[in-house]
């Protein structure tokens, strides 16, 4: 039977993770300073907190499945993610239309990574776990594409 690992708390938490999201997309749509920075910008911020944490959760589960192809795989496109995070938010400075797409990109990649590792690296919660985790990028690419609509 496949399953989450502590469902009730890793659903909270993922479903929690969401929050910061749309409050920083109401920010944007009400048009709601946050201090000196716009609400299109700490959406920003957030998006790369998130996308680096999934990063190094790519790292993580490379290092727990041990020398092989994949393990490379995931600590190269953990690495990948945290320089694609890092970019996203430099880009935003000045151009931030251009780092919520990279940062969309990211999104995205995480996923397709997962999906096409998931039978090593899920183990024996691999459809539960990526169904709730394509709902959460669903959520999360959707409000990147509000957040760009919003502010052209």
């Amino acid at each position: 039977m496949e399953s989450i690992k502590n469902p009730l708390l890793t659903n909270s938490l993922g479903f929690a993770g969401l929050l910061p999201f749309f409050a920083a997309a109401w920010g944007v749509y009400a048009n709601v300073p946050f201090g000196e920075r716009s609400a299109s910008f700490l959406f920003l911020s957030y998006s790369v907190v998130i996308l680096s944490f999934l990063g190094g959760a790519l790292w993580g589960k490379a290092k727990e499945i041990g020398e092989s192809a994949v393990s490379r795989f995931l600590l190269i496109v953990s690495n990948i993610l945290a320089l694609t995070a890092w970019s996203a938010m430099l880009l935003g400075e000045a151009y931030l239309s251009a780092g919520l797409a990279v940062s969309l990109i990211g999104f995205i990649s995480v996923y397709l990574v997962e999906h096409k590792t998931q039978a090593i690296l899920l183990d024996d919660m691999g459809s539960a776990y990526l169904r709730f985790r394509l709902t959460l990028t669903t959520v999360v690419c959707f409000a990147h594409l509000l957040i760009l609509a919003m502010i052209h």
